[in-house]
């Protein structure tokens, strides 16, 4: 009985001193620290400098600054560190020429005029004066990458008051009128009607006063300007007429938005490119304030300048095809002045969304705005030219 409980003290001291062993490892395991790893330490350490680890910072995915130009930087001129700034960009959206380090940037030279808050890229900075191309112009050097340049016609009417700006964004619409034509002969209809003679006709008063080729075909109108009409019975009387139109065939008008957020590049002739490299100032000792300069110039009042006239012109960045939808439009109101004319509105600077319109006509005027048809009455405004009362002479 003693023996066995002797055994069994025996067992439960070596069970104790086996417990204490693992505890003694697992601590030198933790470095000294008793209590076992927490469930929120990292999963992945990286190398530092020193040969040591540490945690992985977690990358932001939101957004990354780029720089941008504060100020308006002209083709060829330095680029100083208070003209560079930085704007928060769509990481998923940052082009991979764009820059991030504007230490990259200071010192160089501008490709070509760079416009105030416009992302600065690295294929818009060279190093020196010898890598500017001399040849090209700055305005192609601001076209957007696959899309085109060119010129419309521009009036005060149809042009938001000559309120457009090189760098806007407009919205442009065409109206057109449309005729009937003759298939076949592609002419305004109606028609003009003509009487054939017969084989052997010697009316020489019929046929000396026509053109040769009607001659040749046998043709003799039946009239000054006589044009097809329609046969029509007479209700009244019961006899049948012949109805031809009084007046030259009207046009139908039509218009459309074609093309929308087209880019404005310039208004009117384009002058001089910008300098390489701008003036620089003349040299000269400051005079203090109040002091009058015996040498100084006398200075000339500024003669008025004359106001420029409206441009004529419109220079607008599309695509291809775009390009060609306006050249053919162009080539339309050349040829025909009276059918066919731009109008240009002004978009909201920023608004880059696009609207589905519909054609407009007369007959869209009227269902969509319940436009009612006047009723034919017996009575009507006096159409007498109303006289003017003269004015009484002022004395001087």
């Amino acid at each position: 009985m003693a023996r066995g409980r002797t055994l069994l003290l025996v067992g439960l001291v070596l069970l104790a001193l086996s417990v204490l062993a693992v505890v003694a490892i697992m601590n030198l395991a933790n470095g000294g620290n008793s209590q076992p790893p927490s469930g929120d330490a990292p999963t992945a350490v990286a190398g530092n400098p020193d040969g040591s680890t540490g945690q992985v910072e977690p990358v932001s995915s939101g957004s990354l600054d780029i720089v941008v130009a504060v100020q308006d930087l002209q083709r060829g001129v330095v680029i100083p560190t208070e003209a560079l700034g930085t704007i928060a960009w769509p990481t998923e959206m940052v082009p991979t020429n764009a820059i991030t380090d504007a230490a990259q940037i200071v010192g160089s030279r501008a490709r070509y005029t760079i416009q105030r808050n416009e992302p600065i890229f690295t294929t818009m900075i060279v190093k020196s004066l010898q890598d500017l191309s001399p040849f090209g112009s700055d305005t192609a050097g601001r076209i957007p990458r696959g899309f085109t340049a060119i010129s419309l016609p521009y009036d005060l009417d149809n042009g938001v008051a000559n309120g457009v700006r090189s760098g806007d964004y407009v919205n442009i619409l065409v109206s057109m009128a449309f005729v009937d034509i003759d298939r076949d002969f592609q002419t305004l209809l109606p028609n003009l009607s003509a009487g054939v003679l017969g084989p052997g006709t010697q009316s020489q008063d019929a046929v000396g006063a026509l053109p040769p080729q009607m001659i040749v075909a046998g043709i003799v109108p039946a009239g000054d300007n006589a044009q097809i009409g329609r046969a029509e019975t007479d209700p009244v009387l019961g006899e049948t007429l012949y109805i031809v139109p009084s007046e030259q065939q009207r046009s139908r008008l039509v218009s459309q938005s074609i093309i929308q957020n087209v880019l404005v590049m310039g208004m009117g002739v384009f002058g001089p490119d910008a300098p390489t490299v701008p003036a620089a100032a003349p040299e000269g000792t400051a005079v203090p304030a109040g002091v009058v300069d015996p040498n100084a110039t006398p200075t000339v009042a500024p003669t008025a300048t004359p106001t420029p006239p409206p441009p004529q012109l419109i220079t607008v960045a599309v695509s291809p095809q775009e390009a060609l939808v306006l050249d053919y439009v162009n080539r339309l109101a050349e040829r025909f002045p009276d059918a066919v004319q731009y109008t240009y509105t002004l978009r909201s600077a920023g608004d880059t969304s696009l609207a589905e319109t519909q054609s407009v006509t007369l007959q869209y005027m009227v269902d969509t705005y319940k436009i009612s048809l006047p009723s034919k009455l017996n009575y009507g405004l006096d159409t007498t030219d109303i006289v003017e009362p003269t004015p009484a002479p002022t004395t001087p």
